[in-house]
């Protein structure tokens, strides 16, 4: 209705009703058809717009109030679209045309000073927000500026009469328009008159919010910093004043966040601008003033958030004033202590506002000495505001704690951390102090809990044992904040906590969050343990019995985590009593954390010889590995049995959901204790990069401690048969269950490392053994990804180095004695003569019997995919196989190219069909592993005649289609998102075959409507032109995207511009 012509007519009638929800409507009208429609107005009616809108406000100049605001609104949408055509010195005007209504009745409504008053500070505010906000030319907004300039004078004048005047009521509204002002941006020296005004309104009951809200707004100013000791000189006296401490204390006795919220947000905003002014005069009576109520603040009383949202306003001035005092610096003037600066020294602007000022200031110099007194002063008060911090972080009874929204309990835990942060700032004030301090409070807080508990040690029947364990866990909580800053060779303080006078003396048979707190503390303390280790096994001793309590739990393993994570090579002395504390807990460690343990301990055992670490292990997988056995022989009795339902794997839970049933959930958790003990023991040096001498040198290392060790018998031979027949049992009863393969595929991938010994880990041919059982049975990607590794990791060590180091090697038929060996496939012949790339060295047999079980692995998963793939449907369902298989082929063409090329030359037909038949893929993850292994295919480039011979003999059948799908998938065929991967598959293409490519390129889109009927010949021939004739990647890539645009209708849009 409003976007009607007919609205300008509406919004009279509307303001002239009786109902003040239709007299909003039509004062709402009139902005909304002023901003909208302004160009809708007659030239002749600007005016009468102007004189119509006044006469509103002046009739509503005695309220309601919210009719004035919109009213108002209007007029300052009209004043920045008529300001200065059709109405100059727009500010003064409306000022004058108001006030000359005063004392009269217009349309009945009798306008009062105060109601004019009212009004004009109504439309100066807004105008002044409107200033700032709106979104104007720049032309007409430095019009407006300067009609803004010239009206300025008479918006402070008439806010000066207004706060000198004895109208109460008018002040605040003053005030506010004033900030307004301020925020818009006009100079200081423009407000410095009015600021003793402002000043004096914060010591008055009536207007101290609305001035407390100028002055933030004020110190916030870019202005500010310019004119410090004017606004600090000013403030600081008013903030001493007995007004203002009887206000602080009064809001602090009656626990009122309605009185001391603006008060503290004020004096919160004075320390965040002017910290270094503070740091700079600590020493004077009127700043300690200051600081005692700011400390009064953060000890706001009550519990953040639940009772209170004061405290935390004030923690961010407690970093800045450390910050601050870290950086004061001795003058290099003389030395000017104790004296007073001469008032009449200070700037013009100063003394205007100190006019009003009585007490008088004075600034210390800073020499040695008053740097030293500021330290020492700054000492005292960072101590005090230790343990006003340190009884806000208590947390309330557990009754309490109880009824409290989940909200309210975030923001307390939120808050507890940014008090942990402010207390950071207080240790670099007060060092080995504010330990000493906090281990002090403990040792009297675990006297009073010593005490207390002869009244028994139940919690809920012992409130006061409650209150104290309150206390000490918030002392626990300061000494865990700090450790992110105690040195690590700290060694006064802290082995006094870590000793028995206080550490030994925790609550350790209470569940408490205390011990929860001291669990946490252990843990956060890891590095200083690392320096200290003789204080490690009495904090395991406290660490690991926590394991078996539920509420604890999840603590206690963060903790042991850290430790065994930073200072594993200090616990190999400890390791029999550390696995000793163990056993004892072990069969109660909740499930849902005992991964986290058994990776921990699994870290420590990684650091010891190979030797020693067998009964370590034995001691923390016996449990698992009996478990896995159970399993597995009620497993098979079940498949024995016959019964279906015996052997299901999946039943439905109360709540109607499928989950795996009891049997196979228990497996599947003992699959993760083996899983993450596998990840524990791999080595920090995994991922190092390494020559290729030094990794067949460390895979020798491997083989040569593999046999020593498992021929010395005992436990390390049970331990890697166990290992291995968990595993291929788990295979074997378990072969189609998705979530339990991929926990085996992901222990099989864990093992995988050249770079040390386990017993745990199986050798990579049995590890070959598994993959293809598994895969046999069910063509689970995760299979495929682990073969992939396979061959990254191992065949390079195993089958004698690089390709020109192989190249010399005779033609070695695959071990007929069966295993994984066992294949009619052959390792390709190369013959010595023929290289050029210099002498070759001849592998060993059992480096060709590695080559040819790696042959005989992509053979198998090459039949038992293509098995599962007989048409596009089938890979348009299996998305994820496809994924998985395109990739390990990249893998065998990047690491293992002999391999690839010694399986049977009907199976390589087929893959390389396969990958053509992939370039029609939709999904986008099975096509964008296609294209790269087709770009893996591609960018081959091997000296050896045969091997260059069967890659271009593939590409002369292949090339065609290859060249086709690519061209299809540019045209539109597949997602315009994988245009790059087919751009980046064609520019290696015609790259190495130039000439077969344009053959092609010419043939296919000589073809009508191909590769889409939006691309006619023209723009054919210009594509062909433009990526045979260029080698920049840059230049290619715009040529492809511009035809791919032309084929999908996109060529000069928007849309097709991005790429």
């Amino acid at each position: 209705m409003q976007k009607e012509t007919f609205a300008w007519e509406l919004a009279p009638h509307l303001l002239a009703s009786q109902s003040e929800n239709s007299q909003f409507f039509g004062a709402h009208t009139y902005q909304v058809k002023i901003s909208r429609d302004w160009k809708t107005i007659p030239e002749d009616r600007i005016e009468w717009m102007r004189g119509e809108l006044i006469r509103w406000i002046v009739r509503y100049s005695n309220g309601p109030a919210f009719i004035r605001t919109k009213l108002c609104l209007a007029l300052s949408a009209f004043a920045i679209r008529a300001v200065p055509q059709y109405w100059s010195n727009f500010i003064f005007g409306f000022y004058q045309d108001l006030r000359s209504r005063v004392n009269q009745t217009v349309d009945g409504i009798f306008m009062s000073q105060q109601a004019m008053e009212l009004a004009v500070l109504e439309f100066l505010t807004i105008i002044a927000e409107e200033l700032g906000r709106a979104e104007i030319e720049p032309m007409r907004r430095a019009r407006l500026s300067n009609e803004a300039i010239i009206g300025i004078p008479s918006v402070m004048s008439f806010i000066q009469e207004i706060l000198v005047g004895s109208n109460g009521a008018s002040k605040p509204k003053a005030l506010a328009c004033f900030k307004s002002w301020v925020q818009y941006g006009i100079a200081f020296d423009v407000i410095q008159p009015i600021l003793g005004l402002v000043l004096n309104s914060l010591l008055d009951d009536e207007t101290f919010d609305a001035a407390a809200e100028v002055w933030s707004e004020i110190m916030s100013s870019t202005a500010a910093s310019k004119h410090q000791d004017t606004i600090c000189e000013g403030l600081i006296p008013c903030f001493a004043s007995e007004w203002a401490r009887a206000k602080h204390l009064e809001s602090i006795q009656a626990e009122s966040e309605d009185i001391s919220k603006s008060l503290c947000q004020l004096l919160s905003t004075f320390g965040d601008n002017f910290s270094d002014w503070i740091a700079a005069r600590f020493l004077r009576p009127d700043i300690a003033i200051y600081l005692e109520m700011m400390m009064g603040f953060a000890g706001f009383p009550g519990y953040y958030a639940e009772d209170e949202t004061i405290s935390d306003l004030t923690l961010n001035f407690w970093y800045m004033l450390q910050e601050s005092l870290s950086e004061l610096q001795p003058d290099d003037s003389e030395d000017r202590s104790g004296q007073d600066m001469d008032r009449e020294s200070l700037d013009e602007d100063r003394h205007v506002i100190l006019s009003s000022i009585s007490s008088a200031s004075t600034i210390t110099g800073l020499n040695k000495q008053s740097l030293q007194e500021i330290k020492k002063a700054s000492i005292h008060v960072y101590i005090r505001l230790t343990e006003v911090l340190r009884k806000k972080l208590e947390y309330p009874p557990q009754k309490e704690w109880v009824t409290w929204t989940r909200d309210i309990r975030q923001e307390f835990t939120g808050h507890r951390q940014e008090i942990a942060d402010t207390l950071i700032n207080s240790y670099h004030v007060l060092h080995d102090q504010i330990l000493s301090l906090l281990i002090d409070t403990c040792i009297m807080q675990l006297d009073e809990i010593q005490k207390v508990s002869s009244s028994g040690t139940n919690v809920a029947e012992n409130p006061q044992l409650e209150v104290e364990l309150v206390r000490l866990e918030a002392t626990l909580y300061c000494l865990k904040a700090l450790s992110e800053v105690v040195p690590h060779t700290e060694n006064v303080q802290m082995p006094r906590f870590f000793s028995d006078q206080v550490f030994g003396r925790l609550p350790a048979n209470v569940v408490c969050r205390a011990r929860e707190t001291a669990l946490s503390l252990i843990g956060s303390y890891a590095d200083w343990f690392k320096v200290h280790p003789q204080f490690l096994l009495p904090a395991l001793n406290f660490v690991i019995p926590a394991l078996e309590v539920p509420q604890l739990a999840i603590y206690a393993a963060k903790s042991l985590k850290n430790i065994c994570d930073t200072c594993r090579e200090s616990l190999v002395e400890a390791i029999d009593a550390f696995m000793t504390v163990f056993a004892n807990v072990e069969r109660a460690i909740d499930p849902a954390i005992k991964d986290s343990v058994v990776f921990s301990i699994a870290t420590v055992i990684q650091t010891l010889p190979v030797e020693r670490s067998i009964s370590p292990l034995v001691g923390l997988l016996g449990d698992i590995f009996t478990r896995s056995n159970e399993c597995l022989e009620t497993r098979k009795q079940r498949l024995a049995s016959g019964n279906s339902e015996i052997a299901a794997t999946h039943h439905q839970s109360s709540s109607g959901e499928t989950e795996l049933e009891p049997l196979s959930a228990l497996m599947l958790q003992q699959l993760g204790f083996l899983m993450s003990c596998c990840r524990g023991l791999l080595s920090p040096l995994e991922d190092e990069i390494r020559s290729a001498d030094e990794r067949i040198q460390l895979y020798q290392r491997t083989v040569e401690d593999r046999a020593r060790v498992l021929a010395a018998g005992g436990m390390s031979v049970e331990l890697a048969r166990s290992m291995e027949q968990v595993i291929q049992g788990v295979v074997m009863v378990w072969p189609h269950e998705s979530e339990i393969v991929e926990r085996v595929c992901q222990i099989v991938k864990t093992m995988m490392t050249v770079s040390q010994f386990s017993p745990l880990y199986l050798p990579f041919p049995a590890l070959i053994r598994i993959i293809e059982t598994g895969f046999q049975q069910h063509a689970f990607p995760c299979w495929l990804d682990a073969a992939a590794k396979i061959v990254s990791v191992y065949y390079f060590e195993t089958t004698g180095g690089s390709l020109a180091s192989k190249l010399g090697s005779t033609t070695v038929s695959a071990p007929s004695s069966g295993g994984v060996g066992s294949s009619a496939t052959q390792v390709v012949d190369v013959d010595v003569d023929d290289l050029s790339i210099g002498a070759a060295r001849r592998r060993t047999q059992g480096e060709l019997e590695n080559e040819a079980a790696f042959t005989h692995l992509l053979s198998n998963l090459v039949t038992r995919t293509m098995e599962g793939m007989q048409s596009m449907t089938d890979m348009e369902e299996h998305p994820d196989v496809v994924h998985s298989f395109f990739a390990v082929l990249s893998q065998f063409v990047r690491h293992a190219p002999l391999a690839f090329y010694s399986i049977p030359h009907e199976q390589t037909e087929s893959l390389m069909n396969f990958s053509i038949a992939g370039l029609a893929l939709q999904e986008r993850l099975a096509l964008k592993a296609t294209l790269l292994f087709l770009i893996e295919f591609v960018n081959q480039n091997h000296d050896y005649p045969e091997l260059k011979q069967r890659v271009d003999g593939l590409m002369a059948r292949i090339g065609p289609q290859m060249m086709r799908g690519i061209l299809l998938g540019i045209g539109g065929h597949v997602p315009r998102s994988m245009v790059p991967q087919l751009n980046d598959t064609l520019y290696p293409l015609i790259g190495k075959y130039a000439q077969e490519c344009r053959g092609w390129m010419q043939t296919m889109l000589a073809e009508p409507g191909f590769p889409s009927k939006h691309a006619d010949q023209a723009s054919k021939e210009k594509f062909i032109k433009g990526v045979m004739q260029t080698r920049s990647p840059k230049r290619f890539k715009d040529e492809v995207h511009q035809f791919s645009n032309k084929c999908r209708q996109l060529d000069g849009s928007v849309f097709g511009s991005a790429i």
